[in-house]
């Protein structure tokens, strides 16, 4: 089997919903298993997560979502943005995704695929490639496929960046913060020190007229 990342993108947000909630009751069919799935949609340019699932780990207890919890998670935040502004729309309408995924993290083509509007399904699956497509046999989907591994290892490498960006903006606050304050310092030197030299300036004259009188 593969390891894929799956995305299926609906023109009609109610066939989303209805495909999703459909998955989330049999995640398993034949020759795929979905560990893990989420839906998700752009509004206003800003993808935002609707609804997930994950099965839970035998003998833990616990549900899977790591994968597709921190590619939402990235797509939802402000490196998503940055992104789909870097990569452009053309990533979006792009019929070679294979070219575009060549061409620029694939992170960056998940982002432009989903255009303002529109509703998707990301589920992480294994695979007998293309038998997860039977699930969206019943609607009109776009559906696209990236390696798992491949999206685990870009996630991991843009929280990298986000963190350095934070620590890189924290650092030139602080150095913009203490400029200011520099600046203010020296604006009030200039005018404590020109009212006191004013202050002086008239005692000065005060004492020459005295002294001429």
């Amino acid at each position: 089997m593969n390891n894929n990342l799956v995305m299926a993108i609906f023109k009609v947000e109610s066939e989303a919903f209805q495909a999703f909630n459909e998955l989330r009751k049999a995640p398993e069919g034949e020759n795929y298993v979905a560990a893990e799935g989420a839906l998700i949609r752009n509004k206003d340019n800003v993808i935002e997560v609707c609804d997930s699932f994950g099965i839970e780990e035998p003998g833990t207890g616990t549900a899977t979502g790591m994968v597709i919890g921190s590619l939402v998670g990235i797509l939802g935040g402000p490196i998503g943005v940055i992104l789909g502004a870097s990569a452009g729309a053309w990533a979006g309408a792009s019929a070679d995704v294979g070219y575009a995924a060549d061409t620029m993290s694939s992170l960056s083509v998940i982002a432009n695929k989903i255009y303002e509007g529109e509703t998707a399904i990301v589920a992480l699956v294994g695979e007998e490639e293309p038998a997860f497509d039977a699930v969206f046999a019943d609607y009109k989907v776009t559906i696209v496929r990236y390696d798992a591994v491949d999206i685990a290892d870009d996630v991991d490498r843009m929280y990298e960046l986000q963190a350095d960006i934070s620590n890189q903006v924290w650092a030139e606050a602080k150095a913009d913060r203490k400029a200011a304050r520099k600046a203010k310092r020296d604006e009030h030197h200039a005018k404590i020190k020109e009212r006191l030299d004013n202050l002086v300036d008239k005692i000065d004259s005060a004492s020459d007229e005295e002294i001429v009188l």
